[in-house]
């Protein structure tokens, strides 16, 4: 039996056959479909079932996880059709493809004339065209390939371990020692995590010998990160930036992980809390301070200039480094915000400085800055499958509050929202957590109401 299997955003319909991969049949036909291990382990395949039925075939648990299949994933390497089918691809690095020219086309144009550009995090895309406009285009920030280095976390935790920095006790296992750490989660639960990771994902609480042998993660390296489940953990997160001359560091706040009804990732990231953190004993701040610019010195020694965030795990009173973020953060605009309110330069308007060479400011303690607070909550679209959510609509429902400050980054209804995007960011006056894991009564059943609305 022939299936039609139409691949977004391209419009192009290819034939599979009954028992045939959708990879194999999009790669015959001359369908370019990111991929890399071709056998359900890495989950670089990944791709949206946007219609009809697939049966997903035998996959790593880790590389396509129990939520994301209830949102409607398949990994185009192991899955089949089932029916007629419409998946959408992710195809961000694919710079041939209409959508990438038409963007490097309107880039160029703009950058024509003498001008700058920055982004939020470097890519390819972007460097790849500052450098074809280098005679009249300054690219303030890191090329893409220097700053990938500073995501690979085994790397940067073990130089910093090395350095004296305590933090989460990594180790690292060879693929084929697995079976011997395995009696090891008898003594309570583990982690286990990929090399290189962002917004939670790529983590994975294992608690049992068969869950870590359904949620290894087999990857190039063939190794993978473990750690024992710390619990009763606060989250933190503090910004920085890294000068020629110095180190400076921005608000710190509580990191909101995991929460229901914000997010479907058991560790995904939620938002900030940038007033409970003050409540804190003050040798925490001064811990996180110090490991700060500890962190800022090794970045700097090696090359890195800009912007950088660090997230510490505060167990029983200590600040434990849990990892370094080597770009603006999802704390960069409210930080921005408190910042520019307490008369101080932000991390943005620091990064552009520190990257064009500018003398580092005197740092100000950190217990001493982002006093004013506030908090901001970011919910994501809780699947499954894609989704036309009203922003407006839920800014409505949000906004009875009376401490709530602002509501943006609103998705329309006349766009189609993919599961786990965000679709809200609400920023309010006060504190919504103390432990990060969890908001305040009022906020749990406001997220609730609006997640299941």
């Amino acid at each position: 039996m022939t299936y039609e299997l139409t691949i977004e955003p391209l419009g192009q319909t290819v034939e599979v056959e009954a028992g045939q991969t959708l990879l194999d049949a999009s790669l015959r036909a001359g369908v370019y479909l990111p991929h890399a291990c071709g056998h359900g382990l890495c989950g670089t395949c990944k791709v949206q079932v946007l219609d009809g039925e697939v049966d997903h075939g035998p996959i790593s648990s880790f590389a396509l996880m129990d939520f994301e299949i209830a949102e409607g994933m398949c990994l185009a390497c192991c899955a089949t059709a089932e029916t007629d089918i419409t998946i959408e691809a992710d195809i961000d690095d694919e710079p041939d493809h209409e959508a990438f020219a038409e963007f490097r086309e309107q880039a160029l144009r703009a950058l024509a004339r003498d001008s700058a550009a920055f982004t939020y995090r470097p890519s390819t895309l972007v460097s790849s065209i500052c450098f074809a406009r280098r005679d009249r285009c300054d690219y303030i920030g890191m090329f893409k390939d220097h700053q990938s280095a500073f995501e690979h976390k085994p790397w940067v935790e073990s130089a910093l371990s090395d350095r004296g920095i305590a933090g989460i006790p990594w180790k690292y296992v060879a693929d084929e020692e697995q079976l011997d750490l395995e009696r090891s989660v008898a003594g309570g639960p583990l982690m286990l995590r990929r090399s290189r990771t962002s917004g939670g994902t790529g983590l994975v609480k294992v608690t049992t010998p068969e869950e870590m042998a359904v949620h290894w993660p087999h990857e190039r390296e063939a190794f993978v990160s473990v750690a024992p489940y710390l619990d009763g953990g606060i989250p933190l997160n503090v910004g920085g930036v890294v000068w020629h001359d110095g180190v400076t560091v921005h608000p710190a706040s509580i990191q909101l992980i995991g929460i229901e009804g914000c997010t479907t990732r058991p560790f995904g990231y939620c938002g900030n809390d940038f007033s409970s953190v003050h409540d804190l004993d003050r040798s925490v701040l001064d811990d996180v301070d110090h490991g700060t610019h500890s962190v800022g010195q090794w970045l700097r020694e090696n090359g890195y200039r800009g912007s950088f965030g660090v997230d510490f795990l505060v167990v029983q009173g200590r600040a434990l480094f849990t990892e370094v973020n080597p770009r603006f953060q999802g704390s960069t605009h409210l930080s921005s915000e408190i910042s520019t309110r307490e008369g101080q330069g932000c991390i943005v308007l620091e990064h552009l400085a520190a990257c064009l060479g500018i003398d580092a400011p005197t740092p100000m303690p950190l217990r001493e800055i982002g006093r004013g607070g506030g908090s901001h909550i970011v919910l994501h679209a809780p699947g499954p499958g894609r989704s036309r959510i009203d922003g407006l609509d839920l800014a409505s429902k949000l906004s009875e509050r009376p401490d709530v400050r602002r509501i943006d980054v609103l998705t329309r209804p006349d766009l189609v929202t993919d599961p786990g995007a965000t679709v809200a960011r609400v920023t309010v006056a006060g504190s919504v957590t103390t432990t990060g894991f969890d908001l305040f009564s009022p906020w749990t059943e406001m997220v609730k109401d609006v997640a299941t609305g």
